[in-house]
């Protein structure tokens, strides 16, 4: 047994001893590997921080020059705005007469349009009081007045536009029928309808079917329009022509 025994160490340790070898020039070899990129990597690196040191010492340099320039550039600017100075000086004292007066046409100039400005938002100022003095009526009327009575004056307007149309002189007067439109505060009756009718058709020469359009806005009357022709007989209307003659006479 001890011969078997002999026999088969006689047979493992040969092969033993070559994986022992072949293992030892395995890691050999990986030594040497990563030796060789070891010393190759750090051989990059020193190339690159040589380079990143050459580009900063050219960076240096060229910031060097640009603070070089830019100084000459600055004393050569200098030196421009003090003989542009100098010489703005002596035109200054060579035409400071004709410059006094030119400063007070200048001046005389900037007041008559500050003035104009003043008179130009008075107007406006002026056109935003009317325009809220009417509304501020419209208001003042819708709350006295009642609907019932709001009716009734809608109804005299109507009747005292008719009867002004019938009183107008419509000779030469031509209107077109294409267009033609009815807005009124509140529904003309029948009646009225009718009358107005016969004084479009009897001044105008034109047959119309009116279909008013109902506006608050009016506050009472109706408002005509043919063609290019206006007939405006609302309440509306006779507070803005009341209002410009109020500031006529302001």
């Amino acid at each position: 047994m001890l011969t078997n025994l002999q026999e088969s160490l006689g047979v493992i340790l040969p092969i033993v001893i070559a994986h022992i070898v072949v293992l030892g020039a395995i890691l050999f070899t990986i030594k040497r590997m990563l030796v060789g990129d070891t010393v190759r990597a750090v051989g990059r690196i020193g190339d690159a921080e040589s380079e990143i040191r050459k580009k900063e010492e050219t960076m240096r340099q060229e910031m060097e020059q640009m603070k070089k320039e830019f100084a000459s550039k600055r004393a050569a600017a200098e030196e421009d705005l003090q003989e542009r100075r100098e010489e703005l000086e002596r035109e200054m004292t060579q035409t400071k007469e004709s410059t006094v007066d030119k400063a007070k046409r200048e001046a005389a100039d900037l007041l008559e349009k500050a003035r104009n400005e003043e008179r130009r938002r008075r107007d406006r100022l002026a056109q935003e009081m009317e325009s809220k003095a009417i509304d501020f009526a419209g208001r003042m009327f819708r709350l006295v007045f009642s609907e019932r009575v709001n009716d009734a004056l809608n109804r005299a307007f109507i009747d005292e536009l008719i009867d002004a149309l019938e009183d107008t002189d419509a000779a030469g007067i031509t209107v077109d029928s294409d267009g033609t439109s009815f807005v009124a505060r509140h529904p003309i009756d029948a009646g009225q309808k009718k009358r107005l009718q016969g004084v479009l058709k009897q001044k105008f020469s034109i047959d119309v079917k009116i279909d008013e359009k109902i506006s608050e806005e009016l506050l009472a009357g109706l408002v005509i329009k043919l063609g290019s022709l206006e007939i405006d007989g609302s309440l509306l209307s006779r507070y803005q022509e009341a209002a410009t003659e109020l500031k006529k006479d302001a």
